[in-house]
């Protein structure tokens, strides 16, 4: 029996092996499924509502990368359309302090930075405060945004009552309206994972 010979039946038996596993992996690996929710907010320093409708807070659509490995952090959570009141969220695990980050802001647990140099700070009189659904809340920057939130972000020495009834009144509660519809800025829109797709990912390549 030729040495080629010797090699082939190990090398053809890997072959099979790898090959009989792959299938196997892809028989039981479940789609993943496009994530495509959105939310609603509002941010407030002291006593005024932020506009974030300009063009430079919104995902430009065509920075959309189609390949999975290149998708951004601000396509993972965006604004678009010039559209401030609806957050569109396209990663389980995007934050609110994610979404401020993407629009060139930052947020702690009693500070607020703006995109344009601002530090808003908590003292004895201004405060930070974050409310959820109608509820106080603890500092939300790195609670994970989820389908339907209404959030007002707060900086400032309101009361509570002006708090409730004026800011987070502005809060729309129109999401939901939004989870049915495609989304260009979210590279995928509403498409689940594609058969070439599954099969690289069950082959590792």
């Amino acid at each position: 029996m030729s040495h080629a010979r010797l090699l082939l039946g190990p090398l053809g038996g890997a072959a099979i092996g790898i090959l009989g596993f792959g299938l196997l992996r892809l028989a039981l690996l479940p789609p993943v499924e496009a994530v495509h929710y959105h939310a609603n907010w509002a941010v407030w320093i002291e006593g005024e509502r932020v506009d974030f409708s300009a063009a430079g807070y919104m995902e430009d659509v065509a920075a959309c990368s189609a390949s999975a490995d290149g998708i951004t952090g601000p396509q993972r959570v965006h604004l678009h359309n010039n559209d401030q009141d609806v957050v569109h969220v396209h990663h389980g695990g995007a934050t609110w302090g994610h979404l401020l980050q993407n629009l060139g802001w930052g947020i702690g647990s009693d500070w607020v930075y703006t995109d344009g140099g601002a530090l808003y700070r908590a003292d004895g009189e201004r405060r930070l405060t974050f409310v959820l659904d109608g509820l106080l809340v603890p500092p939300a920057g790195n609670r994970v945004i989820r389908p339907g939130d209404r959030m007002l972000i707060s900086y400032g020495a309101e009361d509570a009552d002006e708090i409730m009834g004026v800011q987070f009144s502005s809060v729309l509660g129109n999401a939901p309206e939004f989870d049915g519809s495609f989304d260009p800025a979210g590279c995928q829109g509403n498409d689940g994972e594609t058969v070439g797709a599954r099969v690289r990912r069950a082959f590792w390549f």
